[in-house]
Formats: structure tokens, sequence, C-alpha cells
């Protein structure tokens, strides 16, 4: 058995706590897969020289758990994970320190302490759309008003294929300014395990409505951007 391998299993059985990291996600990982956004933690986690907990078995791995992983493309100012250290009573200043020394710059890390709640606890997500095109109604902010007072019809990917869904239910609020070639949306949409509501289907939803269209490029190079601001419980107290 190499070193590795005996450090492996001694992490594997030895006394571990639970650690939740808050940090943001933006800029150039926000165009990173989900798989590719946790082998960066672990590569940031292992040059922080944090004893981590790994898996048994033929494979084993350091045991991270996410909250809400986003799609490619969408940044966060608030994302969470969880991963057990070695010992009682981690040290969360140090490990945090540690890791903002260990970050790329466009992951910062915000907080990190020990979690009281399970992720099944997460309700609502909150997101900033801004979306920019050509050819928007004379009256955007109406449009969306007049679509919020009814069932909102979109197709809806499921591991059956796609169906029509009404998608109303699952956005709890939504804010809608700005008109000609930008719109700037705020809401808050569900996002509890049987009924999370991916936010690109708002943006499909904004779209049909105000009759915008996303073939015209804005500044940035894309024709509309996705910011998760929060994540809460269903009391509407931010998640930690």
């Amino acid at each position: 058995m190499s070193e590795n391998e005996r450090e492996v299993k001694m992490s594997a059985t030895a006394a571990t706590s639970p650690v939740r990291v808050a940090f943001t996600k933006t800029g150039a990982l926000s165009f990173i897969s989900h798989l590719d956004l946790m082998r960066t933690v672990t590569r940031m986690l292992i040059r922080a020289d944090i004893g981590i907990y790994y898996t048994e078995g033929f494979n084993p791995h350091p045991k991270l758990v996410f909250a809400l992983p986003l799609s490619v493309g969408v940044e966060s100012n608030y994302e969470l994970f969880d991963v057990k250290v070695a010992g009682e009573g981690a040290d969360c200043a140090l490990i945090a320190e540690r890791l903002r020394c260990e970050s790329p710059d466009d992951i910062k890390i915000s907080d990190v302490y020990a979690p009281t709640r399970k992720f099944r606890d997460i309700a609502y997500s909150d997101y900033e759309i801004v979306i920019c095109g050509g050819n928007c109604c004379a009256d955007p902010i109406a449009a969306v008003e007049r679509m919020m007072s009814g069932p909102v019809i979109e197709k809806k990917r499921t591991k059956s294929g796609e169906i029509e869904c009404d998608i109303r239910p699952f956005i709890k609020s939504l804010e809608c300014e700005g008109g000609g070639r930008e719109l700037r949306i705020k809401t808050r949409l569900d996002a509890a395990s049987e009924s999370y509501l991916n936010p690109e289907y708002v943006v499909k939803a904004v779209t049909n409505a105000t009759g915008i269209t996303l073939d015209d490029i804005s500044p940035d190079g894309d024709s509309y951007s996705i910011t998760r601001t929060g994540i809460f419980d269903a009391n509407g107290a931010l998640f930690r």
C-alpha cells in the first residue's frame, strides 16, 4: 500500500467535522460544468492543506455536497458546499483564510462555518436577469404583468422528454424594469428539490411575452445574463 493510499484510508475512518463554505462564482468560471467546479474546489482544498474526508472503495474522492448546482453560464453571488474535514471542532476561520489564498480569481470565499441545517431545507432562490435584444413591444413591463396574471406555459425538460407545463406556480415574485433594448428582471423562484425551476424558463417566458429577440448581442457578448443573488428557506430567511 502506498503512502497516499494509507493517508486516504486513515482520513476515511478518522473523526470528522462538517463544514459549510459560502462563495461566489463569477466571470469565466460561470462557464465551466458542475463537474469541473467540483474538481476546482477539490484542488483548492488540497492546495490549502485542509485534511478532508475521502470516500472509501476502489476510487476514493473527497465527499463534497453542493447546494443547487447551476447551469453553465449562470453566475452566482451565493453558492454553498459542504465538506467533511478531519478532527473535531474545525477551525473555520483558518479554513477560510487558507481557501482564499488558493482560490482562482473568479471564486471568492465569503464565509466558512459549521452547518446547522440540511440543504433539503432550501425553498427559494433569487436571481437577477438582464435581457438584451431588439423588437421589444412598446410596454414590456405591462406585458410581463399580463404574463404573471395567468398561466405561463413553457416546454419543460423532464426525464421522459419535453412536456408543456405551467411554470407560473413556481415563480414566487417577478419585477421587470427597462425597455427598448434592455430588460432587467428580479425574480424569486422555487428551489425545493420537487419544484425547482431553472431561471432559463423565465428568460423564455419573458421573451415570449415581450417579443424581444435575442439575436442582437450585448456589449458583454451575450444576449442575456443570469446571476443568482441568494438562497432562502421556506420563511424567506437567507439560508445558511
